[in-house]
């Protein structure tokens, strides 16, 4: 009951502060959620927001909290936590920092970011890592978009890839996803997964969002479902 209490008053907080931003200005929130690729848009400078999901499956139940901040033009510092709701408690914490490299204003030519993570994890083997990834999005049409990208995981041990195609229409009032991702470890088979998801936007400063997917290629498939929010305040 009192998580139900507390979730209740965020989300109540949440429209709140939606309808402050949207009196602020008229811009569009943009999120990394709720998919698995890392965009390449930045928050402008000064600007916050809020980002959260929860990842129901079989094997565990989780959620994952991401903060951002427009630090300066083209950056963004963000804190993310992943939390274990059986326990509950943090299963891991994450502070990035994410560099547009380019914006490209032509299609097919792909805009560039540049992420960098420290993670501190209570349940892997190495508690503090470090690592990268490098984002790219091209326009193909006026509303289809392709997003692509190559990051490490683990202190450079694993490589993880993943490909996705945006719908996007012209009204911006919801964009649909399907993406697949995989991680290859040189110890073990890579891991091969594929998603899709829906977005809505509720206001110009708040998503709603869903999503699902399954791993591939195996005997016994795994499956989830996550649901969240988005949420931009100036």
């Amino acid at each position: 009951m009192k998580n139900s209490k507390n979730n209740l008053f965020l989300l109540l907080l949440c429209l709140f502060c939606s309808s402050l931003a949207i009196a602020q200005s008229d811009e569009t929130i943009n999120t990394d959620r709720p998919d698995q690729s890392e965009g390449v848009y930045t928050l402008p400078k000064g600007q916050f927001q809020i980002e959260n999901g929860y990842v129901f499956s079989k094997e565990d139940s989780s959620a994952n909290l991401m903060l951002r901040y427009g630090l300066i033009t083209n950056t963004e510092i963000r804190l993310e936590g992943d939390f274990d709701l059986r326990t509950p408690d943090f299963s891991s914490t994450t502070f990035s920092v994410k560099q547009r490299l380019y914006e490209s204003e032509q299609r097919f030519i792909p805009s560039v970011g540049l992420i960098g993570y420290g993670q501190y994890s209570k349940t892997d083997a190495k508690a503090y890592t470090f690592d990268a990834c490098l984002a790219f999005e091209s326009s193909l049409t006026d509303v289809l978009s392709l997003a692509y990208g190559a990051s490490s995981s683990g202190q450079f041990e694993k490589l993880d890839v993943t490909t996705q195609i945006n719908y996007v229409p012209t009204n911006n009032k919801f964009w649909t996803f399907v993406e697949y991702y995989a991680s290859y470890n040189g110890t073990r088979a890579p891991e091969h997964n594929i998603n899709a998801g829906f977005a809505y936007l509720l206001t110009p400063t708040l998503q709603l969002d869903i999503s699902s997917g399954r791993t591939l290629w195996q005997e016994e498939p795994l499956y989830f479902i996550e649901a969240g929010f988005g949420l931009l305040i100036r």
